[in-house]
């Protein structure tokens, strides 16, 4: 079944639905995953192996700027070891994610990459900041196979003042780079960022379908108390569950986790209502205790825990299974 949630008119007026009309979009989110994915999820465990950043985004914790954090790198064997604890879970998908670090390099990556899918024998997923075409080919041949670059808006003029140096079309270009270079691709947005409209929302699902995403997120905003938007109130958790809705209903066929900013924003409820509206990945984190304070974000993180996540697959009547890579 094909999605009939193609235009952008009518992902807004999802978007713009109250909550009880919202439930009939919910419903047909759900059927398209059943039919395309069936009941199932799955479940990745991720390492935040690096927070120091060469971008200066306004709303991360982790900017460039920010001088009241503790920058770290884990070593190669503690990466590793991580690894094969996610694996002893019987976790079978090692997330490797990083801030945009140009000191971590493409040959030190993919070593840890080959040797997490050839000692380990699992599925190895990237987002550690934009790189370029050999770094793309060099990862891949080491045995990576989907990549992630988040957008985070696809309007431009807010991309810019969000993302101070950067611009919208280079993040593209490094999308369409990893492609090329053999991966499937994800990207995501940020619900709620200061200035963000509806509209820029609905352009959001659009620049997803548009580049055939194979995975799509949406995370909720929270603010950072060491960035200009301290101050900034939190985004809409229920917006994030429609933004999710019509991610599925554009993308039948993507991956789209329910994001741990959901259980943040919605305490008790937010990742089971994302579930609810179609989503299909959750990803517990397995970052080591003494360096989660460090990868910051935003302010008091949640950080999902196997048993969270069991359980709350287990409420939304889905059933965790593994990941093809």
């Amino acid at each position: 079944m094909k999605s009939d949630l193609v235009t952008r008119k009518r992902i807004l007026d999802l978007l713009r639905t109250d909550r009880q009309g919202a439930e009939v979009y919910f419903e047909r989110a759900r059927r398209l995953r059943r039919e395309r994915w069936g009941d199932r999820v799955f479940l990745r465990a991720v390492v935040e192996f690096a927070n120091d950043c060469g971008n200066d985004c306004l709303y991360c914790g982790m900017r460039r700027s920010n001088r009241n954090i503790t920058r770290f790198q884990l070593a190669d064997d503690e990466i590793f070891d991580l690894a094969r604890a996610a694996r002893d879970l019987e976790i079978p998908t090692f997330f490797l994610q990083s801030a945009e670090d140009a000191a971590f390099s493409t040959e030190r990556l993919s070593a840890i990459v080959r040797r997490v899918r050839d000692e380990l024998g699992m599925g190895v997923i990237l987002c550690v900041g934009a790189r370029d075409r050999a770094a793309f080919e060099t990862l891949y041949a080491a045995g990576a196979r989907k990549f992630i670059i988040k957008h985070e808006t696809a309007d431009a003029n807010l991309f810019a003042k969000m993302k101070p140096g950067q611009r919208l079309s280079e993040r593209v270009a490094y999308l369409q780079a990893a492609r090329a270079a053999g991966f499937q691709i994800g990207s995501g947005t940020i619900v709620g960022l200061p200035g963000q409209t509806l509209e820029s929302l609905a352009d959001d699902v659009i620049f997803l379908r548009d580049l055939k995403c194979e995975m799509a997120s949406a995370s909720v905003f929270m603010p950072h108390a060491d960035t200009p938007f301290a101050s900034a109130a939190p985004g809409d958790g229920y917006l994030g569950v429609l933004v999710v809705a019509a991610m599925r209903l554009a993308l039948p066929d993507a991956l789209i986790p329910a994001t741990s900013t959901f259980e943040k924003v919605l305490p008790g409820e937010g990742q089971y209502r994302a579930f609810m509206a179609g989503a299909n990945v959750i990803t517990i984190n397995m970052t080591p205790e003494d360096r989660k304070s460090d990868y910051q974000l935003y302010s008091d993180r949640y950080f999902v825990r196997l048993e969270h996540a069991r359980e709350v697959v287990a409420r939304a009547g889905l059933t965790i299974a593994a990941e093809a890579m």
